[in-house]
């Protein structure tokens, strides 16, 4: 008898949802008795099916051989009287005259015609019966033998199921003369695979029993005509055949779309799955009963786990033998059976390992390995935990909780993602969770066909391809960018039912940006389901891209000289970290550069040892503006500390605000050189608040802030987003969260600058008050979410800002500090209007230099007063007065001197008083 069954493999899918219809509870395997011999079967007891399959093709032979188009036998005739009518008794009435006689013979006659009477009573009634049994019993009544499907991969046990439909047939005395069982590569010649289908069965004697199997390859060739072939042997109602077909999901799926009414006229059976550990056990405690192999319950199970690296139930039987081979090797046992060990599987484990199956250990340990990538490692290490811890709740006997296994992978180009889903799968495969842990990288042109009915297939051929592995799927958002993009919808709508029906053996990532993403989740009900997990890969910092540097330098067989060491973490520095900034893929690039200046520099030094074509040098490094190192990102370009900070240095006035600017920028630098020393360093927040009358350079050095963040690398790219309320804040219900999360994706890497931030606060009306506190809610979640990437500065009046700052209790533990913008001083303004006068290619009467602080003095400082926006304004009036005067009516423009149109005097400045 054989082992009970393992417990059935948990599937690595989600919790259903539209259009793919919920998994059913997960069921034990189950082994059964075909008289034939045991059958491990798929989610429905093959024993039950093989019953349906003999009864229906009963019934239809019944309606062919004259017991009535419905299966009754036809009337029964109604017999002749058989008494005794004259005779003897008739003949001693009539020769003895005898009143016995005489009175016995009438009597004989009145029950003979009373038996005639009922007899030719019961045969009309009889005759009206059988006509209308021939009624129904004419030609149209006769039904056909039904289109059998066996569906799953091939060697899943097709054959032997085959072989039970007919021995059932035959204990139900269904006869047939022809038993044959074919492949569809032999069937298939120069004909279309319709007519191909036709030639063969036609040699075949009827009535016959035809197994063909690999179906798929008909529909490959001609999927129109192998159709038309079926539909007419599911409605011959003459021939006695019967019509067994192999083939895979994809027949089912091919049938549902294009011959719905074929597919009704099948009868349907799923085949077990052997690339699932517990059904290769159970199957491989069938085979050792048949065998009369001893196998202990490790030994098996360690054989199910080697059995994912084969194909079906033909690979699960050649891992035993050859398991049996080795422990007849080793020696006769005692009892004269064949004792499988786990030591005669050694030689399996070796193969098993050279084609890939590598420990987890190792696979772990290259991981680790990998440069960076902390958060990642942690999540994937949880993922490997749920994995092993599934194993152990299996091998106990323990419920397994369903999850989906499929991920989302979000970040920027060249962060290791592809790199990742390849390790990712190969150590899925060692868990025994995929059966061969490849990885298939498509993209939205290998789903997406050109034209109606193209995107199911090529989506559903490269899900086939992916089978027993992770299908990657880059820029997964493209398939979902337009709402009116039927073949990118066809393609999910395809994706999702195909990661149903390979639940147990395919994963899926999709990966893209990180917004993106989120649409792209939300365009059909069951992705967001089916993709239940997310990793988020950052971008390298300049160290990790310089160690990605030198591990792909080494590589290609260079070595890095001290000063080019030292050199690279500026080098990478120098990077923009821009839309076109790539990881590693630029890290890559630089390299490129580096390779290309040192040839470049050696094809001028002919007398080069040897030993310098490998060795690459600081002068090889390329510098701002060349190739791999670009000069402007978004934040402008590329310009080291101390030139940043001698233009803070070079602003007007500010000195309160210059001296914290570089308070924060020393205690940067402090962080990071304790960071380097390894050191504790404490959670600081640089989020500001800046306060001030308009007019004070508070964006200017906002902007100058976001490029010295950049160059310490607390910033990826230094960029300024410049925003009011009308930026954040909504027109109607649910649209503020939305707009304000925009708002902060725009700034990442960078700079947020709100101005007059107290507005988000201020009522405005009815329900105004709401949506800037939702603006609010939403800000603080993204400062929280992008607390390394994101540093926000809300400005405006000092009092207005501190009831910003108590409006939300989150508000003033998020900014870290107030800085001050001071109003200018009579003097500074003038300084201003002679640094914007220069800048404007205009010249100062020395009379006019001197007057310029009582001119300031007499500015109004009210409401309206605006600072340096005043002395600009100041500037613009004296422009305008002296065109006015140079250019006037009574003035010839043409003989004024040139050196005239660049000076401003005294009378140009508008008066006051």
């Amino acid at each position: 008898m054989p082992a009970q069954p393992a417990p059935q493999q948990s599937r690595p899918g989600g919790p259903a949802a539209p259009p793919v219809p919920a998994r059913p509870a997960e069921k034990p395997v189950r082994v059964e008795n075909l008289g034939s011999g045991s059958f491990v079967s798929g989610d429905e007891s093959a024993a039950e099916f093989v019953s349906r399959v003999v009864q229906v093709v009963s019934w239809a032979d019944r309606t062919r051989h004259g017991q009535g188009g419905s299966g009754e036998p036809p009337p029964p005739e109604p017999e002749r009287p058989k008494g005794k009518q004259g005779g003897l008794i008739d003949d001693l009435a009539r020769n003895t005259r005898s009143m016995t006689f005489d009175l016995l013979a009438a009597g004989n006659r009145v029950w003979g015609r009373k038996e005639q009477e009922r007899y030719e009573k019961a045969y009309a009634e009889w005759t009206v019966a059988y006509r209308e049994w021939e009624r129904r019993n004419d030609a149209g009544t006769r039904q056909p033998n039904p289109l059998v499907l066996l569906v799953g991969e091939p060697h899943t046990g097709q054959r032997r199921l085959w072989r039970s439909v007919r021995d059932g047939l035959g204990a139900a005395e269904v006869g047939f003369e022809d038993f044959a069982t074919v492949g569809a590569a032999e069937v298939l010649g120069d004909d279309s695979a319709g007519d191909a289908l036709r030639g063969y069965v036609s040699q075949r004697t009827d009535p016959a029993m035809i197994l063909v199997e690999d179906v798929d390859a008909l529909f490959d060739k001609d999927s129109a005509g192998t159709q038309r072939a079926l539909r007419d042997y599911a409605h011959d109602q003459s021939s006695c055949r019967l019509l067994v077909l192999a083939g895979t999901e994809r027949v089912v799926e091919r049938l549902r779309t294009e011959a719905p009414d074929l597919l009704s006229a099948v009868l349907q059976y799923r085949m077990p799955r052997f690339t699932q550990p517990a059904h290769a056990a159970a199957l491989l405690d069938v085979v050792a009963a048949e065998r009369s192999f001893v196998l202990p319950p490790d030994v098996r199970d360690r054989l199910a786990q080697l059995a994912n690296l084969s194909a079906g139930a033909r690979g699960v039987e050649a891992l035993l033998d050859a398991a049996g081979r080795e422990a007849v090797a080793s020696g006769p046992s005692a009892d004269g059976r064949i004792h499988l060990a786990l030591h005669h599987l050694a030689p399996l484990v070796a193969a098993a390992e050279q084609r890939g199956g590598r420990p987890i250990e190792e696979l772990l340990a290259e991981l680790d390995g990998m440069i960076g990538l902390d958060s990642v490692k942690q999540r994937v290490r949880a993922l490997v935990a749920e994995a092993q811890i599934d194993a152990r709740r299996r091998e106990a006997g323990l419920p397994i909780a369903t999850r989906s296994r499929h991920l989302v992978l979000t970040g920027n180009p060249g962060t290791a993602k592809t790199t990742v889903a390849r390790l990712v799968g190969k150590i899925y495969q060692a868990l025994g969770t995929l059966p061969k842990g490849h990885v298939v990288e498509v993209a939205r042109p290998d789903l997406v066909g050109e034209y109606v009915g193209e995107t199911s297939k090529k989506t559903r051929a490269v899900c086939e391809r992916a089978s027993g592995g992770v299908l990657f799927i880059d820029e997964a958002y493209s398939l979902a960018l337009d709402k009116d993009d039927d073949y990118g919808r066809e393609a999910v709508t395809e994706l999702l039912l195909q990661m149903e029906n390979h639940r147990d053996d395919l994963i899926v990532f999709a990966a893209g940006y990180p917004k993106e993403m989120d649409a792209f989740l939300e365009t059909n009900p069951g992705l967001r389901s089916r993709f239940a997990t997310r990793i988020e890969f950052p971008d390298y910092t300049a160290d990790e891209l310089a160690g990605i540097y030198r591990v792909l330098a080494q590589s290609q067989g260079y070595e890095l000289a001290d000063d080019l060491l030292a050199e690279l973490p500026e080098a990478m520095r120098r990077i923009p970290r821009g839309r076109g900034f790539a990881n590693g893929r630029s890290a890559r690039g630089v390299l490129e550069s580096t390779i290309g200046k040192q040839s470049a520099r050696l094809a001028a030094q002919p007398d080069t040892p040897a030993s310098a074509l490998s060795t690459l040098v600081a002068a090889d490094l390329p510098g701002v503006g060349e190739s791999g190192v670009a000069v402007t990102d978004d934040a402008g370009p590329r310009r080291g500390l101390d030139d940043l900070l001698a233009e803070l240095d070079g602003m007007i006035g500010l000195d309160a605000v210059k001296e914290r600017v570089r308070a924060l920028v020393a205690g940067a630098r402090m962080d990071a050189r304790r960071r380097k020393a390894g050191l504790p360093v404490g959670a600081s927040s640089r989020h500001l608040v800046f306060t001030g009358n308009p007019g004070t350079a508070k964006t200017t050095v906002a902007r100058l802030m976001g490029r010295l963040y950049r160059e310490l690398g607390l910033l990826s790219s230094g960029h300024l987003v410049e925003v009011a309320r009308p930026d954040l804040v909504g027109e109607y219900l649910g649209q503020t969260a939305p707009k304000t999360r925009e708002v902060c994706e725009r700034a990442l890497g960078g700079v947020l600058f709100i101005d007059e931030a107290y507005n988000l606060v201020q009522s405005y009306g009815s329900g105004g008050a709401d949506y800037g506190d939702e603006a609010v809610a939403e800000l603080l979640v993204q400062m929280e979410n992008h607390r390394d990437d994101l540093i926000v500065i809300a400005a405006g009046y000092p009092a207005d800002m501190d009831r910003f700052l108590d409006a939300n209790a989150g508000l003033r533990s998020r900014f870290g500090g107030t800085v001050e913008f001071a109003d200018y001083t009579d003097e500074q303004l003038a300084a201003i209007f002679t640094a914007m006068t220069a800048q404007r290619g205009y010249r100062l009467a020395p009379e006019l230099t001197a007057a310029l602080p009582a001119v300031m003095a007499g500015l109004d400082r009210g409401s309206g007063f605006a600072n340096g926006r005043s002395a600009r304004g100041l500037l613009e009036q004296a422009i305008a007065a002296q065109a006015l005067r140079l250019a006037g009516p009574d003035v010839d423009l043409e003989s004024v001197d040139d050196a005239e149109l660049t000076l401003l005097t005294p009378a140009d400045l508008p008066s006051h008083g």
